[in-house]
């Protein structure tokens, strides 16, 4: 299972550094985040929906994906196209995509009010899974758009997309420092009734290998900024990646679920991947926007 896990988080390294750093055409690593927000979107609605029909009593290794989830993350995913296409559609400046991305959900929200009204008998059932869906572009659009956004960002004299992959690696490597800190040192419960495995000796442990990578990755590329901001910086957007995480566990926890789906051998789905970065990852974008605008 460990070799499965490995080699497909390798070949996700490889495809986004590639869609990142090498293309040359804009439209891939657009197409590659939107393709990231679909599946996670449509994972996240089939959990929620999945609590609110009443199916949580059994516990299930994920929830099954059908027609109406795969459509509302496809609503979720336009929205990264939107950001960086809509304005050019409609003759305006590059600054209001945000602008038309907003819409977009307006949009979304009164289709979805007139559809689940229409069709449900239960006006609170309604209303519930219309909450969720509105959620989701907060919990997972929003984050989609930023990660295209903090790939785009230029730090003179360091790779294409730096910016990015410097959040990624104080994440992840926050994901793993506490992953294997808590195994073999953890013994104080962090919060039981969300996740049980996971310890505060564990996140402490994590927090320790985001600070250290974010120096690491700052030294090597050589990232015009000083070693305590970086510290600071990776220390914060590890903090973050982690409190995602736990947010998707109570997701699960709630829906009664092992996985949010089965798109990745050895992962689960789309969204047990990029749990920790939807936290995490807006934050580092707020961060660098701050230094390179």
């Amino acid at each position: 299972m460990l070799r499965v896990r490995l080699l497909t988080a390798f070949v996700l390294v490889l495809v986004l550094f590639w869609c990142v750093t090498f293309s040359t055409h804009l439209a891939v690593p657009v197409t590659l985040f939107s393709l990231g927000t679909l599946f996670a979107g449509a994972e996240f609605i089939a959990m929620r929906w999945h609590v609110i029909d009443g199916q949580a009593a059994i516990e299930r290794a994920h929830p099954a994906l059908r027609r109406e989830h795969w459509g509302i993350g496809t609503c979720y995913a336009l929205c990264v196209p939107i950001e960086w296409y809509g304005p050019e559609l409609f003759g305006q400046p590059p600054s209001m995509g945000t602008s038309l991305v907003f819409a977009w959900i307006a949009l979304c929200t009164v289709c979805g009010s007139a559809f689940f009204y229409r069709r449900e008998i239960d006006l609170e059932h309604s209303t519930h899974k219309l909450m969720n869906v509105l959620a989701g572009f907060v919990y997972i659009s929003i984050p989609g758009v930023i990660m295209m956004r903090l790939s785009q960002i230029d730090i003179p004299g360091t790779p294409k997309g730096i910016a990015l992959y410097f959040s990624l690696a104080c994440v992840l490597m926050g994901d793993i420092g506490a992953y294997f800190v808590g195994r073999f040192m953890g013994k104080r419960k962090l919060i039981p009734a969300v996740s049980p495995k996971k310890t505060v000796e564990g996140a402490l442990g994590g927090l320790v290998f985001s600070a250290l990578t974010g120096l690491g990755v700052c030294a090597y590329f050589n990232l015009p900024f000083s070693p305590l901001l970086a510290f600071l910086i990776a220390l914060i957007v590890g903090a973050s990646g982690q409190v995602g995480d736990l947010a998707e566990s109570a997701l699960k926890r709630t829906a009664n679920v092992k996985d949010s789906g089965s798109l990745l051998p050895g992962h689960g789905g789309m969204l047990d991947r990029i749990d920790s970065l939807l936290f995490g990852v807006p934050l580092a974008h707020l961060l660098f926007l701050s230094l390179y605008r």
